[in-house]
């Protein structure tokens, strides 16, 4: 069920397909018509996992020697041929790794080179392509190991649902890569071309558009959508190649409880937008403003040295951001990243982008979170806190001294 295809070819049973489970006991029905949501479906906000046998399978290409193996200021074509999994994707053609061991046959579904797109977002074929253009910066892929189900066999889909058990429901979804067409390792964004990472962010928004449209089409509504970067294997990032990923939600069910708390934090602030007004206190939280964009640490944080950040203009999706907004956050996420590693900040970090489902009628401002790695304790995954050492306005001051050599 690679690519997230079930049909009865592969179809084994019940329990082998991604599946979408809802904690009973921290769930609640959705009963308003607030944010516009349609009634044909029950909704629900709270805590849901996806359980996914097929993210078992998924290669693993972080090795110890890789991560150590160059310094951070090294561009050697060494570092720069290195095959990952990956690799046979944009060549085109099986790829073995320096043991003779295979790590790909070429079979992908591109959703775009680019910004052009390529195929179908529900494209049934995995196939070979020829080898990427070299002048093609950035491309998005379907996710081969994905947490969703993407195509359903009609038959193979009513089977299912007659037998799963009622408190759980088959996941669909289309889950998407987007990386760069050379190798760049995420964990060294100083060696990263800015032009690189603008256009994995514009193939990255093309591919969410072109999903978003096509599933339309396929009477899907009511659709959360979450961007993200994994960068290193602490936070989940299981291939060392520059990449970011988008879970698009097609269950139609609802979403979290993180993301009903935002909504109904922007609906209380009406035109009053927190992000629109603050001044993040008084300034002294303030990492970075330029002319599109406001970093700042988290006067809440989730781990020490959280940073957030957000488009001035107030709009509700990363897919709404123009190339000058892409362009300028690109550079501003570059020069952030080499001050944290300049402070001796962990490494590993997730960027996560919080939008506006779509379809969602909410006065929603996207923003988003820069999250370092970090142990927390069992108080912290029982309740909806955080216990942080550092004081944000201080972390703030470390990381502005560290900018200034950067501007």
């Amino acid at each position: 069920m690679e690519w997230g295809i079930i049909n009865k070819e592969n179809f084994k049973d019940i329990y082998d397909i991604p599946i979408k489970r809802w904690d009973p006991l921290s769930t609640v029905i959705i009963k308003s018509k607030e944010f516009g949501l349609r009634s044909e479906h029950l909704k629900y906000y709270g805590h849901y996992a996806y359980l996914s046998p097929i993210r078992g399978k998924r290669p693993q290409n972080y090795t110890k020697e890789k991560k150590e193996k160059k310094k951070q200021n090294s561009l050697d074509s060494e570092l720069m041929n290195i095959k990952d999994v990956f690799s046979s994707v944009i060549e085109g053609k099986i790829e073995y790794d320096i043991s003779g061991k295979k790590i790909g046959d070429g079979y992908t579904i591109i959703l775009c080179e680019g910004t052009n797109r390529h195929d179908n977002p529900f494209h049934e074929a995995p196939h070979r392509i020829s080898k990427v253009p070299q002048d093609t910066k950035a491309i998005t892929l379907i996710n081969r190991y994905p947490s969703m189900a993407r195509i359903i066999d009609q038959n193979t889909e009513e089977y299912i649902i007659k037998n799963l058990p009622i408190h759980l429901k088959l996941a669909k979804g289309i889950n998407l890569i987007s990386l760069s067409r050379d190798f760049y390792p995420s964990m060294n964004f100083n060696i990263i071309p800015e032009d690189v990472l603008v256009a994995l962010l514009l193939s990255m928004k093309e591919s969410i558009i072109y999903s978003i449209q096509e599933a339309v089409k396929r009477d899907f509504y009511d659709i959360p959508v979450s961007p993200f970067f994994n960068i290193g294997m602490k936070v989940g990032g299981s291939q060392p190649r520059l990449h970011s990923q988008v879970y698009i939600d097609l269950n139609m069910d609802g979403h979290g409880s993180r993301l009903e708390n935002f909504l109904e934090a922007f609906k209380e602030m009406g035109e009053n937008c927190h992000l629109c007004d603050t001044t993040h206190g008084n300034t002294d939280r303030i990492i970075l403003k330029s002319k599109y964009w406001t970093f700042f640490t988290s006067g809440s944080p989730i781990r020490n040295y959280h940073i957030r950040f957000h488009p001035k203009e107030h709009i509700r999706r990363f897919t709404q951001l123009n190339i000058n907004q892409i362009s300028e956050f690109a550079k501003n996420l570059k020069m952030i990243f080499l001050a944290l590693d300049d402070i001796n900040i962990e490494r590993n970090r997730n960027i996560l982008f919080n939008c506006c489902p779509y379809h969602y009628d909410a006065d929603f401002h996207m923003f988003g979170d820069i999250i370092p790695h970090e142990i927390i304790g069992g108080a912290e995954m029982a309740e909806d806190m955080r216990v942080a050492r550092k004081l944000p306005h201080i972390a703030a001051k470390e990381i502005r001294d560290a900018l200034k050599k950067y501007y």
